[in-house]
């Protein structure tokens, strides 16, 4: 059995022995300075190089080393920087399309385009196959819209209904439907109490409620088809001007207003004035 030596480099500089002096094959060599071990390849004396042996890195070295030729190999094949990391989902992975062809939700929480449908019926809401959670179903059967809360649109519990403010009054003074309130039921005073006070004095006295029950509105009416009249000037001129007597008047009251309409309808007293049959002075004219 061959004896091997273990040689330690102490003198200045790193590496192995090199240059003169003998080596035996599998003979180690600890470099003390640069911390490094190798180990010889063959005996050999005299014109020793650094590929007589074998070289052995410490950690740091080794990762450096190895980190290096694995980036240099990338480079060579043409693959991108993921090529370094392994798969999976921790820290400095890359993480893998699930069988879906989605991420899993451990990496990526889900996130949903919300889309609208409109639909006739919950037939109809249950049949979209294609949506998703957070998608929306108006239904205009019942005026209402659901949002998909699970996965699965054709399970009815999947679906929220969203609830929204009515837009109407929902009741008056307690009652619904068609609604007819009191003085009373309002707060106020009583239907009794609130005529006697109308037809109480407080506001008009008795002379002036019936001045406004005695009101018309007068709607002056004169000749065949509404032509216009001549006026006077004066009062005196209008004495002086006419034929006294001369006017017929009738007026007539059309209640179905309020207050009433007064009609006042004027015309000539064709007695005192001229015809063609006029008798004067015992001829006719």
């Amino acid at each position: 059995m061959a004896t091997i030596q273990i040689k330690r480099r102490t003198t200045s500089g790193t590496g192995p022995l090199i240059g003169s002096g003998t080596i035996k094959a599998g003979e180690p060599l600890i470099d003390l300075n640069g911390g490094h071990l190798y180990i010889a390849k063959a005996d050999k004396t005299n014109s020793i190089t650094a590929a007589d042996y074998i070289e052995f890195l410490d950690a740091a070295s080794a990762k450096s080393y190895t980190d290096s030729k694995v980036s240099a190999s990338i480079a060579a094949l043409g693959l991108k920087s993921a090529s370094k990391y392994a798969a999976g989902s921790g820290a400095g992975c890359v993480p893998v399309i699930d069988s879906d062809g989605k991420l899993k939700s451990t990496i990526i929480p889900k996130i949903a385009i919300t889309d609208t449908y409109v639909v006739a019926s919950q037939a109809a809401m249950l049949a979209l196959s294609s949506a998703q959670i957070g998608d929306i179903a108006v239904r205009t059967d019942v005026n209402k819209s659901f949002i998909l809360k699970e996965d699965g649109a054709s399970t009815l519990s999947h679906w929220q209904e969203l609830l929204t403010p009515l837009d109407k009054v929902q009741s008056v003074n307690g009652k619904t439907g068609a609604v007819t309130i009191t003085l009373s039921e309002l707060g106020g005073v009583s239907t009794s109490s609130f005529n006697s006070h109308t037809s109480s004095n407080v506001h008009l006295t008795d002379a002036q409620k019936s001045k406004l029950a005695n009101m018309y509105n007068t709607d002056m009416k004169y000749g065949s088809s509404n032509s216009a009249v001549a006026s006077s000037s004066s009062a005196s001129s209008l004495a002086s001007e006419c034929i006294s007597g001369g006017l017929k008047i009738f007026q007539s009251v059309n209640s179905g207003y309020n207050p009433n309409i007064k009609s006042v309808y004027l015309g000539i007293d064709k007695s005192k004035v001229l015809t063609p049959s006029s008798n004067i002075d015992g001829g006719t004219f």
